[in-house]
């Protein structure tokens, strides 16, 4: 991300050493491609390039890392490879847009989003907010959020299968801390642009806009907190600033910024491709009623879908790592989808398998980052999923309106995805 690279993150590998030199680098240039022609054929793309180079550098010394042996091993070694600190990053780049201040709040504010923090903070603030997070009542916000989605839709016609799951994600995260129907454009907006962060590219305008964005997200929330202190509201965004006290609300602001941003667009992404593949594999029988058989076959989704594609980590420290040096503060890519379509680990990997088992997927990650949010993530698939599906049985992708992808890279998904509910 350093400012004379146009904010690159990850770009060009350097020379391989298989023969088929100018194939090899198509594909890979190929892989950071937000083109619908990619999109729909990426899990060949990147099976391509995972045989062909697994492990390799760019052209900017910075690790990209696709088999899921070595992806794994990563996510597992928290001390050689951490997160990223954006903070002193960005006052280089706040210099270059004169000094913008938005820039450094939000590079502050990344310090507090759980993804982002390092050794004993991480652990401490992670058992705080986990602690907290799950003890909503989960089984009614979830089975409410189900009833609204599918009673809004029931009766018509056709609909926007990204548009059905985004309501359906807002409506969870708006039940557990308290927010009000009117947020939703602001919620989806804000999580649109804050992913902009995990992006191939990430220039100044860019980042001038998940910055602003971040800005308005902490003046939000800032006023849902007055809100709810004055109506006394009996809400989770109090209890959690109960627990940490009220001069750390800034740590409060930025760990909510992270986990609205993470249970709206994963969310969204991956019920809204879990669905097209249940469509697509209509044939393939899930017994849903069986609690077994139900949380197997969201477990193959998750492995299938991969919702985020793409991890990003940082060397600690110079070191060597199969093979190649590795220099300190360097980028290092750890290809989720790629990893969880590896045939040494999964047999007939591109094939959805419902009863799938073993299947040690790495769809939310691994290690001591482990994605928060990963028991709510299932329980929601369990719930939603054959709850939709019978609501719907006749549901399929629409005929005459094709589907189109959305141009970011790290979360690829769809922007809209046109269904016949009927």
């Amino acid at each position: 991300m350093d400012p004379g690279k146009s904010g690159s993150l990850i770009y060009h590998p350097i020379t391989p050493t298989q023969p088929s030199l100018n194939t090899w680098l198509m594909s890979v240039a190929a892989i950071w491609s937000s083109q619908n022609k990619i999109s729909q054929n990426y899990t060949d793309l990147i099976d391509d390039v995972r045989k062909t180079n697994p492990v390799h550098l760019n052209v900017f010394g910075d690790l990209v890392v696709m088999d899921y042996k070595n992806v794994k091993k990563i996510f597992a070694d928290s001390e050689n490879f951490q997160n990223f600190d954006f903070k002193e990053r960005f006052k280089v780049v706040s210099a270059i847009a004169n000094n913008d201040p938005a820039l450094l709040e939000f590079g502050e504010s990344l310090r507090h989003w759980l993804l982002f923090m390092n050794g004993e903070a991480h652990a401490e603030h992670r058992k705080m907010v986990n602690r907290k997070f799950y003890e909503a009542n989960y089984e009614a916000i979830t089975m409410d959020a189900i009833q609204e989605v599918i009673s809004e839709y029931q009766d018509r016609e056709e609909a926007d299968l990204v548009e059905i799951t985004r309501k359906f994600s807002f409506l969870i995260i708006s039940k557990i801390i308290g927010l009000k129907s009117e947020d939703y454009d602001f919620i989806q907006k804000f999580s649109y642009v804050i992913t902009l962060i995990f992006e191939k590219t990430l220039n100044v305008k860019d980042l001038l806009e998940c910055a602003h964005m971040s800005r308005q997200f902490r003046s939000y929330l800032g006023e849902t907190l007055s809100r709810q202190e004055k109506a006394l509201t009996n809400s989770l965004l109090l209890e959690m600033q109960e627990v940490m006290g009220s001069h750390r609300v800034n740590d409060l602001i930025g760990t909510w910024e992270f986990l609205v941003n993470a249970a709206t667009e994963t969310t969204t992404l991956l019920l809204t491709r879990s669905i097209a593949t249940l469509i697509e594999h209509r044939n393939k029988a899930i017994n849903w009623n069986a609690h077994d058989g139900c949380a197997i076959a969201v477990e193959e989704l998750i492995r299938y879908v991969s919702p985020v594609n793409w991890i990003p980590r940082q060397v600690k420290e110079d070191m060597e790592f199969a093979g190649l040096q590795l220099k300190k503060g360097k980028t290092v890519l750890l290809g989720i989808a790629s990893a969880n379509r590896d045939p040494d680990i999964f047999q007939n990997p591109e094939t959805f398998i419902p009863t799938r088992k073993p299947n040690p997927h790495i769809g939310f990650g691994f290690g001591i980052h482990h994605c928060m949010g990963a028991r709510l993530s299932r329980f929601e698939m369990q719930k939603f999923l054959p709850r939709f599906m019978a609501a719907f049985p006749n549901i399929r992708l629409h005929p005459d309106k094709p589907g189109e992808w959305d141009s970011k890279v790290f979360f690829r998904g769809h922007k809209r995805l046109p269904v016949l509910l009927k």
